[in-house]
């Protein structure tokens, strides 16, 4: 019952946290400068036509008012109106959410065994050359840009040797083949700084469990060393890499957004940024309070986790 209260007590903490972010990014959204339907009109539009739209969308109101209206709706489950695309927003999150979870799901499908991989293999070979690889390796995944490596991928992939199309998106679930060639440059742009990081906490992770007491009683019990690597270590040094693929949620979905707008993906981060430069409130709002609710979410079950990994741990 105790991991049953903490988990019910973690999610209510939600709560505030959501609140907070959904606040921050209304003021900051109506802070920024411009008319956002004179914006999306165009330099000369009907001034009948204006007044009209800012009338039906209350961007005539005070932002006080605009804001409890918000909140009273998001309450009932709406989360407005865009008046960019005139349709609900749930509709186009709902459009929009395949795109961004199978990239990132991809991501990470593709980052973790590799990035397990490289970092036990360089505690295994502790600065001996293949560890000395791993760390160069490591550390030039996490130096590059998304943004750069996906244009040197398309630079030299897609205009170079013609091998791999620049920017689209079909679902799997539609044309499998189709989708595996389009995903190819997101999926490995997106997953490299994860690869990098991951692998390097669990090589540094995996080098301090090397070090304790209970490895040197187990070589001298003559168990075999590839044994004390992968069943005794590598679960011991897993806390803190829960911590880190936890909170990986966070760059990964600020890397969808670079990422589907490079690759033209119609996915969330795309629709996003779209809706910051076009000022179109209810979208922008929407999507941050999606994104951070998947990133809390990804916290609370890393919490969680931490009591089948490690037995100590009591949630009292």
């Amino acid at each position: 019952m105790g991991l049953l209260r903490y988990t019910i007590r973690r999610l209510l903490q939600l709560i505030p946290v959501l609140f907070g972010i959904v606040t921050l990014t209304f003021v900051m959204m109506h802070a920024l400068p411009g008319d956002p339907v004179r914006l999306w009109l165009g330099t000369e539009p009907g001034q009948e036509l204006a007044d009209e739209l800012i009338e039906a969308h209350g961007f005539d109101r005070p932002m006080h008012e605009q804001y409890v209206d918000y909140l009273v709706r998001l309450a009932q489950g709406d989360l407005g109106h865009s008046f960019v695309y005139n349709r609900p927003v749930v509709d186009l999150m709902w459009e929009r959410m395949e795109p961004t979870l199978v990239v990132m799901g991809l991501s990470y499908l593709v980052a973790l065994p590799v990035a397990l991989g490289l970092g036990i293999y360089g505690a295994a070979r502790h600065n001996r050359a293949g560890d000395h690889v791993s760390r160069f390796a490591g550390l030039a995944g996490i130096s590059t840009p998304n943004f750069w490596l996906a244009l040197m991928m398309i630079y030299m992939f897609s205009y170079n040797f013609g091998l791999l199309p620049a920017t689209g998106y079909t679902s799997p679930f539609v044309d499998p083949v189709e989708a595996a060639v389009l995903l190819i440059m997101p999926v490995l742009t997106l997953a490299t700084a994860q690869t990098a990081l991951l692998m390097r906490m669990t090589r540094s992770s995996m080098i301090e469990e090397m070090r304790e007491d209970y490895v040197e009683t187990a070589r001298a019990y003559g168990i075999p060393e590839r044994k004390i690597l992968l069943r005794h270590s590598f679960r011991n040094a897993l806390l803190p890499l829960v911590t880190i693929v936890g909170l990986q949620v966070s760059t990964l979905l600020g890397g969808s957004v670079i990422v589907e707008e490079i690759f033209a993906i119609p996915g969330l981060g795309r629709l996003f940024f779209d809706s910051v430069i076009e000022q179109d409130y209810s979208v922008a709002v929407g999507v941050t309070l999606f994104f951070s609710t998947l990133f809390l979410i990804g916290v609370v079950l890393t919490d969680i986790a931490y009591a089948y990994i490690d037995p100590r741990i009591k949630y009292d």
